[in-house]
């Protein structure tokens, strides 16, 4: 800003020279001063914008508490993603891969998981499960958060520990990710890594144990 400003006072002199205007100096202050007026009008438009995108910057987190204290009787493995950020975050696209069935087709999500509570947790009473799939255009509201995959498995015959080890292996196989932006059209990506990459842990929230 400052060199453009310097180059603008800078042209007006030159021609002012070249060419001679032969200005009064009252006139040549009076475009100088419009000159620099110009100039900080131009650096707070720039501020300005670059508030209002800061102001409006999504922020995804992915979460994995497990805890036994949301539904009674049951140990509880949510994921979860939260906007930390300070504006609406605009999803572009998702994916989610579990363990040997690999990539979930949209709209097969919550039938996999619901076969999965049954087969991985070893339970021996009912389950329940929700499941969320996001498209493109969905939008999450800064601080909401929004639940991709809960399985509610029974703790009959399962002590705090079992199911700790249980959540933390089929935690491990979770890939998911999001790609967003913000409403200027900024672009961001949050990602959740499977196994060979990283290995992804649960939040572990208090259980309240019956061992």
């Amino acid at each position: 800003m400052a060199l453009l400003l310097s180059f603008l006072i800078g042209t007006l002199v030159g021609l002012s020279v070249n060419f001679g205007w032969g200005l009064p100096l009252g006139t040549s202050l009076t475009l100088v001063i419009a000159t620099l007026g110009f100039g900080v009008a131009l650096y707070q438009s720039y501020a300005t914008r670059k508030h209002n995108r800061l102001l409006v910057k999504p922020h995804l987190v992915i979460r994995s508490p497990i805890s036994s204290i949301q539904l009674e009787g049951y140990y509880t493995f949510t994921l979860i993603v939260k906007n930390s950020g300070l504006g609406p975050a605009l999803i572009e696209d998702f994916s989610i891969s579990i363990g040997k069935d690999g990539e979930i087709v949209r709209g097969t999500l919550l039938k996999t998981i619901q076969k999965h509570a049954r087969t991985r947790f070893n339970t021996e009473g009912a389950t329940r499960c929700l499941a969320y799939f996001p498209q493109k255009g969905d939008a999450i509201d800064k601080g909401e958060e929004k639940i991709l995959i809960q399985i509610n498995f029974s703790r009959k015959g399962i002590s705090t520990a079992q199911a700790q080890e249980l959540v933390l292996a089929y935690s491990s196989e979770v890939e998911v990710n999001i790609d967003y932006h913000c409403h200027y059209g900024h672009k961001f990506k949050v990602e959740r890594l499977a196994p060979q990459n990283k290995q992804p842990k649960p939040d572990l929230f208090p259980l309240a144990s019956t061992d």
